[in-house]
């Protein structure tokens, strides 16, 4: 990927007016994409979900990983075991984004009075050099431990059992399916959510992992079908279905195209088997299996044989101790576990040490437990894990000093990895020139971003950590971001932000892959990969991707996908159900409890409290699909897809027209929650019954701003909601409701917190509104509120109370938090370009030295003209001055550096020229 400046053009070019097509924009290659959901990242990665070090993918499609960590503590003392899952003194300080190099600093003492600083480094895609920088900043000695741990981890789901049987048979897993439908449809059969198969169950007891269940064979109708290959020689065979059926309820299913029969399945708590002998028919490529109805079957798959072999269902074991060879003298372990194909082998330098094992499965307790027994070797506790381990003791450090340790990780066959090992000369004299080696700053940097630098990097350090492996969806095991590795899953709006922050962060290839994990092609089995609130972040983030890259490639890419995204929300892809209602006004009840994000959202919670979820929306959905509908609508004018447009058109009329005539309440100055007739015709405000207030006093209500369909009385009365400090300016910034509304809350998870995915929204939207001002109110108060805390705290936290402006929730969350990077990006650093919703660059170039600055722009013109606002990052030292194809357009310095540009209220497309006086 090339930066911008990388699309330098010549000064003489910009000085003659000439176009900026000879601009050389870098091609980018989509075919890495297709059916891919997966980062491009190495192999080696922080992708633990149990302790923060440095973890091995072994075989992507297997769900395997060897994980190796570094347990600092005081020796027979304190000891600190980084535990991912809840605050454990360890802090992501530097990881670099391509992960290559990746920094933990281990809190012994706060704050950085003993600490150790430890630091993974990619040395080629089979060897990792793994550094502990030990640090004493007290006035008295010190004597450290290292532990250093590493084991094997199994995906969740991991089938503890197998089919047993001769060569001859050929297993089908249930899940492999050519097409399913059920008798009964379902909102989800188009949207699934993670991304699994439609009818796809995931549990340990089954052979692989997974079946197809979800009420298969409930009904009568419900169907599955299959590829299958029998041989064409043969006549007669045996059909073996395995499958679960714990109802307690017998059923029948009726089989077709191989053979035609009927098959009754009897009630069985654990997999069962049930043989079906038969001669087999014409078609010997398809099997049809259609339900007669009856109880819920787990259908787990089947095996197709011609011989009269055993068949049977036996234990798949799970094997965490590895085989291992020590070498104490010259410092070497290698470990062959049974289900990863090659050796890990690990080589330290650090003496006293003695080679352990740990015979439990959590080391958060027991390692505190075991701490004064330094003297056995192998260390038994439970026995349901297993660890291999390096103790290494004591480290002694005399007052004020330092002192660094060093290993190194190696993975392959066994005679490479101990040719890696075993070279005579010493680790730290190896590899010096790595060891000096720094992760380099940030370049570009305004001096005013300097008090930022610290959030910036602890903010994108977290972000770079929070990827775990493995991740399931569409059939295929994954490395994937998450907000915070407390959470195990896809988060669709969350990952979207992560998204939006990679933007940011010079990470748009890992941006690009973040994106292309949610989408599916066209006709795909799910509109989208779904999990969480269904708020359209991925819509913002190809913006974001095509405002840096103007990559026809891409758009070309990702259209399609994104459309598809678009269809379902606006309620016309398969079984969506966002539009049953007369009203036009949209909802996503069917897929999800929450709206918009936000939790504990007062109208949100009482509408599912109520359980009206067939006749109340909220506000956000249909502003959303509003906003969504004008960004693809200018995606599809770049790709001059003119049915399209119209169809756009249309929905953005309805859904507006819906909105305007129906929720907007001019005597509290919101839009509403509505409530609904049995004929889905919106009827009243949805009101909280304790007060009689309107129940949206909050940002819910304030949505039509971000789609901008609102009247000019109606955003000027939205404006000054959102930045009254009466309302919903808060001293920490946007709250998400109404300070004034009887229902705000100051101890709430989003009620009486301020969170800042939402506060882009506003940012942007500002923008777009010609109203920098504001735009600079929220960004600026957004950093500092994260500055002050991180600089407290280390801390990246999720949200911050509104009235003191203190973090809460998960500490090292990097999801809704990625607004800080692009803030910081905007206003603070030289080459970024802001554009709000509304723009669409076409091309765009700086010169070398930034001091010139040109673009090809077009407007959506699905809103009417009026005036919008660019945020610039220009060489400090010069003043500017710009012009709109060739008029003068008003221009005013923020930083140095960073000018604010009002466009002209026109929608027709025009040349941006920036250049110094």
């Amino acid at each position: 990927m090339k930066s911008m400046k990388g699309l330098a053009f010549c000064l003489l070019s910009l000085l003659a007016g000439e176009s900026i097509a000879q601009v050389n924009i870098p091609r980018y290659d989509t075919t890495g994409l297709n059916g891919n959901h997966d980062l491009h990242l190495p192999a080696w990665g922080p992708y633990s979900k149990g302790y923060a070090g440095i973890s091995h993918i072994p075989e992507l499609k297997s769900g395997k990983r060897f994980d190796f960590s570094v347990l600092p503590g005081y020796y027979r003392n304190k000891i600190l075991v980084p535990n991912v899952r809840f605050e454990s003194s360890y802090f992501p300080w530097n990881v670099k984004e391509d992960l290559s190099k990746i920094v933990y600093r281990y809190e012994l003492e706060w704050k950085d009075q003993v600490y150790t600083d430890v630091t993974y480094q990619l040395i080629d895609p089979s060897t990792v050099l793994v550094s502990v920088h030990c640090v004493n900043n007290t006035a008295l000695p010190q004597n450290l431990s290292l532990n250093l741990v590493g084991s094997v981890s199994y995906p969740e789901n991991y089938g503890l059992f197998t089919l047993q049987h001769d060569n001859d048979a050929k297993w089908y897993n249930a899940v492999g399916y050519r097409s399913v439908s059920y008798a009964v449809k379902k909102p989800t059969d188009n949207l699934v959510t993670d991304g699994w198969m439609r009818g796809e169950v995931r549990d340990q007891g089954l052979i692989e992992g997974r079946g197809i269940g979800q009420g298969f064979g409930r009904q009568a109708g419900d169907k599955l079908e299959y590829e299958v290959n029998f041989p064409q020689d043969a006549v007669q065979g045996r059909l073996l279905l395995v499958y679960t059926m714990k109802s307690g309820k017998g059923s029948a299913l009726q089989l077709s195209g191989l053979l035609n029969q009927r098959v009754d399945f009897k009630p069985s708590d654990t997999l069962a088997i049930a043989e079906i002998p038969f001669t087999a028919g014409k078609d010997r490529q398809r099997l049809a299996i259609t339900s007669l109805g009856g109880g819920d079957i787990v259908l787990n798959g089947f095996a197709l044989t011609t011989s009269k072999g055993p068949v049977r269902i036996v234990p798949a074991t799970i094997s965490k101790s590895p085989v291992t060879e020590e070498d104490p003298k010259a410092h070497t372990l290698l470990l062959k576990y049974r289900d990863i194909p090659m050796y890990y082998g690990i080589t330290w330098d650090q003496e006293p040490s003695r080679i352990r094992t740990i015979q439990n499965d959590e080391l958060d307790i027991y390692m505190r437990e075991v701490t004064h027994n330094h003297v056995s070797k192998v260390l038994k506790g439970n026995m349901k894990g297993e660890y291999a381990n390096v103790f290494i003791r004591p480290v002694e450090l005399q007052p004020f000093s330092s002192q660094t340790c060093t290993a190194l990780i190696s993975y392959g066959p066994k005679d490479s990895v101990l040719a890696t090992l075993t070279k005579n000369t010493p680790l730290q004299t190896r590899f010096a020139a790595q060891l000096k080696d720094t992760i380099s700053a940030v370049k570009g940097i305004l001096p005013e971003g300097a008090p930022y630098l610290f959030t910036n990097k602890m903010l994108k350090s977290a972000l770079f950590s929070n990827i775990v492996y493995p991740i399931y969806t569409q059939g295929q095991y994954i490395r994937h971001f998450t907000p915070g590795k407390w959470w195990n899953s896809l988060y669709t709006w969350d990952v979207g932000f992560i998204a939006l922050g990679l933007t940011t962060a010079d990470s748009l290839k890992l941006a690009i892959d973040c994106l292309n994990a949610y989408l599916t092609p066209p006709g795909s089995q799910s509109a989208f990969v779904h999990h969480g609130s269904p708020v359209p972040v991925q819509v913002y983030a190809f913006l974001e991707i095509w405002n840096k890259t103007q990559s026809k490639e891409l758009l070309s890419y990702f259209y399609p996908g994104l459309k598809q995204y678009y269809e379902f929300m606006a309620g016309r892809y398969g079984s969506s159900t966002t539009n049953v209602l007369q009203s036009n006004l949209l909802k996503t009840w069917d897929y999800f409890y929450n709206s918009g994000g936000w939790d504990d959202y007062p109208p949100q919670v009482e509408v599912h409290k109520r359980q009206l979820e067939k006749s109340v929306t909220p506000v956000i959905t249909t502003a959303q699909v509003i906003r969504m509908a004008k960004i693809l609508r200018m995606a599809a004018r770049a790709l001059n897809k003119t049915a399209d447009l119209e169809e756009y058109d249309k929905d953005i009329q309805r859904f507006s027209t819906a909105l305007q005539r129906q929720a907007w309440d001019a005597g509290s100055g919101y839009f509403s929650y509505m409530l609904h007739d049995s004929s889905g015709r919106a009827t009243t405000f949805f009101k909280d019954p304790r007060s009689g207030d309107n129940f949206n006093k909050g940002l819910d209500g304030a949505y039509p701003l971000v789609a901008g369909i609102c009247t000019p009385a109606q955003q000027e009365g939205l404006i000054d909601k959102l930045f009254s400090p009466r309302h919903m300016w808060s001293p920490s910034g946007i709250t998400v409701v109404d300070q004034s509304a009887p229902y705000y809350l100051a101890d709430g998870y989003w009620n009486g917190a301020v969170w800042m995915p939402h506060q882009w929204f506003v940012w942007k939207t500002m923008l777009d509104l010609d109203r920098s001002d504001l735009a600079s109110k929220v960004a600026m108060k957004g950093l500092d509120v994260f500055r002050r805390e991180t600089d407290a705290s280390y801390y990246t936290f999720e949200h911050f109370l509104a009235s003191t402006g203190r973090g809460a929730g998960w500490h090292q969350f990097s999801g809704l938090s990625t607004p800080v990077l692009a803030w910081f990006a905007a206003y603070f650093k030289t080459g970024t370009i802001t554009p709000g919703f509304e723009i669409w660059i076409n091309e765009q170039a700086f010169n070398g030295e930034y001091t010139e600055y040109k673009a090809a722009i077009s407007f959506d013109q699905a809103t009417a003209p009026h005036k919008r606002a660019m945020l610039a990052g220009m060489n400090p030292a010069f003043d500017y001055q710009a012009t709109f194809n060739g008029k003068p357009i008003a221009i005013a310095r923020m930083a140095k550096g960073v000018l604010q540009l009002t466009l002209p209220a026109t929608n027709k497309s025009g040349t941006l020229l920036i250049r110094k006086k």
